[in-house]
Parts: C-alpha cells; sequence; structure tokens
C-alpha cells in the first residue's frame, strides 16, 4: 500500500431536495382530485340529510349560472334521460330507468358541464394561496394536462336512499390520467368495496366506519378509459346499497365502451 496517495475526499451526499417542476406536479396532484369530486361526496350526503328531515329540496345553486352550460328541453330528444348536445355530455350515464335526475353538485347543477377552459381556469384558482414561483410552476403543469373538459350528472334512486354522481374529465395527458388513479385508489381509512365486473381500471371504496351516530354511508368509484378520468361518489341512507352503487359504476364504463347500447 502506497501511504504517498491521498485519500479521496467524501463523495458529497445526492441533492434530494424535489425541484420546483417536482413540487409542482404534486400540486397538481392534490387540486385535480378536488376539482374531480367537487362538492359530489358533500352534495350527496346533505341531500340525503335533507330528504330524511323533510327540508326542501328545490332551492337550487345560481353560482356560476352564466358561465356553467345546462341543457335545453330539446323536444327532439329525452331530456329527463340527460343531455345530450355535446360529445362530453354523451359519454356520461343516461337516467337508467328507476333513477331520475338528481340533485345539484354546487356550480354545475344536476347535469352541467365545463370547458376546457374553465376547468383549467378553476384549477389555477386554487393556487392562490401559493408563493409566487411555485403557483407558476403549477400553472404550467397544469397546461401540461390538455384538459378538454368536465361533465356531471346527479342520480336519485326512486326506489332505495341512493344520491349519485358521475363526474368525468376529459385529459389529453394519459401519463398523467394514469399517475392520478394510481394515487387515487389508496385513500386513507376506507374499506374495500364492490368490484366491477368486466372491466379494467376501476377501483371501488366505502368511506370509514362510523361511530354510529350518523345514519349516512357513502361510496367512491374511480376510474380511467382512454382520455377519461371518471369518479362516482354515492352516498345513502343505512343500511346503504352498495350494489347499486357499483352498477351505476359498471353501467358507466359500459356506456363508454359501447354508447349506442344506452340509447
Amino acid at each position: 500500500m502506497n501511504d504517498d496517495l491521498e485519500t479521496p475526499p467524501p463523495a458529497a451526499p445526492a441533492d434530494t431536495t424535489p425541484g420546483p417542476s417536482s413540487r409542482a406536479r404534486r400540486l397538481v396532484g392534490t387540486v385535480l382530485p378536488a376539482v374531480l369530486v367537487l362538492g359530489a361526496i358533500a352534495g350527496g350526503l346533505g341531500f340525503i340529510k335533507t330528504t330524511v328531515d323533510g327540508a326542501d329540496r328545490t332551492v337550487r345553486t345560481t353560482v356560476w349560472t352564466k358561465t356553467i352550460t345546462q341543457p335545453d328541453n330539446d323536444p327532439a330528444g329525452d331530456f329527463l334521460k340527460g343531455r345530450t348536445d355535446t360529445e362530453l355530455s354523451r359519454k356520461l350515464l343516461p337516467v337508467p330507468e328507476g333513477y331520475a335526475l338528481g340533485p345539484d353538485v354546487d356550480e354545475y347543477g344536476n347535469d352541467g358541464e365545463l370547458t376546457g377552459k374553465q376547468v383549467t381556469a378553476l384549477m389555477k384558482s386554487m393556487g392562490k394561496g401559493f408563493s409566487g414561483p411555485a403557483r407558476r410552476e403549477m400553472n404550467k403543469e397544469i397546461d401540461k394536462l390538455g384538459i378538454k373538459g368536465t361533465a356531471v350528472r346527479s342520480y336519485e334512486a326512486g326506489t332505495v336512499d341512493l344520491v349519485a354522481t358521475l363526474h368525468l374529465m376529459r385529459i389529453e395527458n394519459r401519463q398523467f390520467l394514469r399517475s392520478w388513479y394510481d394515487a387515487e385508489r389508496d385513500w386513507p381509512d376506507t374499506r374495500k368495496g364492490p368490484k366491477i365486473e368486466g372491466h379494467r381500471n376501476v377501483e371501488c371504496f366505502l368511506g370509514p366506519k362510523t361511530d354510529g351516530t350518523s345514519d349516512l354511508e357513502s361510496m367512491r368509484c374511480v376510474a380511467y378509459d382512454g382520455d377519461l378520468a371518471v369518479n362516482l361518489s354515492a352516498s345513502g341512507v343505512k343500511p346503504f346499497d352498495a350494489s347499486a352503487a357499483a352498477e351505476l359504476m359498471k353501467e358507466q364504463l359500459d356506456h363508454i365502451a359501447s354508447p349506442g347500447k344506452y340509447v
């Protein structure tokens, strides 16, 4: 061994601090689910509660009424089944037998749609509390998603105490769509829900167990199909009919695959 050789200095530790783009992608990952389920769960639970209490169900929200597009009562179509005047609205499951259009879902109404520009602006507005650099990076990541629009339809079952909301969002960035789906499958404190037969890339889970003081239960399903993110939120009075909610999700995915079957 040659003592004249100097021992090389230890290598500097790798910098594992996330860069601005990485942080921005994580911020987008928290904002997108918020848009996808905007008011759906809370709205459904609130509607069920007011139904049980005998409260007035006729009051409609007026927020964003100038920008949310609503269906026309076209005599050539069955508007009670849901609107069909846009490509994305036709992707939503028409109201099945035994159901009717349900309660308003915040600013969307019970059968509404937002354009890609409107959804993008909504997502960016959620970053107003971040610092300037973080907000700018987040906005860049949002622009990369290529959001084409979102559509919402709510459903009310006539035979069981069940309210459900289906929410579709069209996104060009399919890599992000798959990442969103993987993240949404890992919600803490939830219970495994019913399986959706005949479809891949779909997961359902029930809400956390309650302490027995609440008479309400909820379920959520997430899926992606091509360039579509699909979200179902359902709630009802105990005993909650999870199978009925799961059937709605299955019919929605069936409808995306074969829309003519339900026309």
